[in-house]
């Protein structure tokens, strides 16, 4: 081989990697949405597989391990519960009772998000606990 050959074929081998591992990343962004009822039905089938689960945030439910940054709570939607676990710390917004997705894989019944994002609270009805407010009134 040549060294415009070896040039060639160098450039083929870094293009096919770029585009394999790019493959990998389009398969995760497109990762289907679960709502926690579908996602306890398919769970088994689901083993290994980094998906998102729609559901709410259980009252009363929520472990936070600050030392650790774990975050433990119950996801719900209609009558299925899943126990999340995340080490990503807690999200900013994090209320219980609002909607929230989690991303991650389901592993000895427990799922391990790797992104926790909790939907702004505002848009899902007023009568939600929205935390202390530090305003004083006049």
């Amino acid at each position: 081989m040549n060294k415009k050959q070896k040039n060639m074929f160098g450039i083929g081998i870094v293009a096919i990697l770029i585009l394999y591992l790019s493959a990998q990343s389009f398969t995760n962004a497109l990762s289907f949405y679960y709502e926690v009822d579908e996602f306890v039905q398919k769970a088994d089938s689901l083993k290994d597989n980094i998906v998102n689960v729609n559901g709410s945030i259980v009252k009363d439910s929520t472990i936070w391990e600050p030392e650790k940054a774990r975050l433990t709570f119950n996801l719900t939607s209609k009558n299925a519960t899943i126990t999340v676990v995340s080490n990503e710390g807690m999200p900013g917004n994090y209320k219980e009772g609002i909607p929230a997705v989690v991303t991650g894989y389901y592993v000895n019944n427990t799922f391990v998000a790797n992104q926790v994002v909790t939907k702004c609270p505002s848009k899902y009805g007023g009568d939600l606990d929205h935390g202390d407010h530090n305003e004083t009134e006049t």
